[in-house]
């Protein structure tokens, strides 16, 4: 099968260096552009994903360990990977590293070439990709894979539902004198949710949600900033330093109920977009390319693009909502929602079964 993928993130190189194992012919499309840095938590599904393409990472830090807790609190709760019947539960990396590992193993596949119009499907032929140069290419299935910057999804008429949680996250390196190694953190402090990945033996990246005003305040002042971590901070991770600049984005959910067209598909956060703090948004997308490879093994593009997707919306479905909750439950400054999350925590704890179902649908074992 002939496939045309637009966009060079790890998506879209992800699924060409996929769907180029299976068999298919696949051009990958992706002007140079510069790509954020960001944190990663990449969940078993997603190393075993890597794995089979021959993509292996070395740099960040296994996952072992992850304690949920609520500052000023007793209740807490942790997730240990060997206690939940598995050695790990995934591994935490800057994206520049995975970039860089993927950018090497696609550099024969990538042309650096703009798209500037796709089709969809007709009557009387393929899909129909327009490039910057003139030429036209028409393969069986294309991919769009570009997190929706291009605008091309909305010419075809893929238009994305917006929500807004009025808040705004805080992304971030900080140094920790007393790192715990393979141990992430989900805090909860009265602000919104702060989530710790460590993705160096001493560093930590950090995404912070915060109230629009209080962000921009906080990215302004540095002192004022490290002050604020070092309250909403564990204490067991000892003095602090930023090791980067901060980059602060508004959070904003995206999505679209049927993100393809006959011929067309769109995988990533131009489908959909969610809430940060869980580290689900990659390990979402994903799962979605796994279903999409093996569909398209078993029959014509656009029954398979269907198909795939069917199978995968639940999943979606529950990744977008078990995100946006953490946002919607804890942002809440109150005594009464801390002292019942407290007081659930500190029993969920004691479950063994609901720490193994926690862990196992983060990792993308079940749905």
């Amino acid at each position: 099968m002939q496939i045309g993928i637009i966009g060079g993130g790890p998506v879209g190189s992800i699924a060409s260096l996929a769907l180029k194992l299976m068999g298919h012919t696949v051009r990958l499309f992706d002007p140079t552009t510069q790509k954020p840095k960001m944190s990663l938590a990449l969940s078993e599904t997603t190393l075993s994903l890597l794995e089979n393409i021959g993509v292996q990472p070395k740099a960040g830090q296994d996952l072992v360990e992850i304690l949920v807790n609520e500052k000023g609190l007793p209740g807490s709760m942790l997730l240990n990977a060997p206690e939940c019947g598995h050695s790990r539960f995934g591994r935490a990396i800057c994206s520049h590293e995975l970039d860089r590992i993927l950018t090497e193993q696609v550099a024969d596949m990538v042309e650096p070439v703009a798209v500037t119009q796709v089709r969809a499907r007709s009557t009387t032929g393929n899909p129909r990709i327009e490039l910057e140069t003139g030429e036209i290419s028409e393969p069986d299935l294309v991919i769009l894979a570009d997190g929706g910057r291009s605008g091309l999804s909305n010419s075809i008429g893929m238009d994305a539902q917006l929500r807004s949680f009025d808040r705004t996250a805080l992304l971030g390196r900080i140094h920790v004198e007393a790192p715990v190694r393979g141990r992430a953190y989900e805090r909860f402090i009265g602000t919104g949710p702060l989530a710790l990945l460590p993705i160096d033996p001493e560093v930590y990246g950090f995404v912070w949600s915060l109230a629009p005003r209080e962000a921009e305040a906080l990215k302004q002042a540095t002192p004022a900033l490290l002050d604020a971590l070092c309250l909403a901070l564990p204490r067991e991770l000892g003095r602090i330093k930023l090791v980067c600049d901060v980059v602060k984005i508004p959070l904003i959910e995206r999505w679209i109920d049927q993100p393809y067209r006959p011929g067309i598909v769109l995988l990533g956060n131009g489908a959909q977009t969610i809430h940060p703090v869980a580290g689900q948004g990659l390990n979402l997308a994903l799962r979605g390319v796994s279903r999409l490879v093996d569909a398209l093994a078993m029959g014509d593009p656009d029954t398979a693009v269907r198909e795939a997707f069917m199978s995968w919306k639940p999943n979606r479905d529950l990744t977008r909502l078990a995100s946006s909750s953490l946002e919607t439950l804890f942002d809440r400054d109150l005594l009464s929602r801390k002292l019942l999350t407290s007081v659930g925590m500190a029993l969920g704890d004691q479950s063994s079964w609901l720490k193994r179902k926690i862990s196992e649908a983060g990792m993308g074992i079940i749905s």
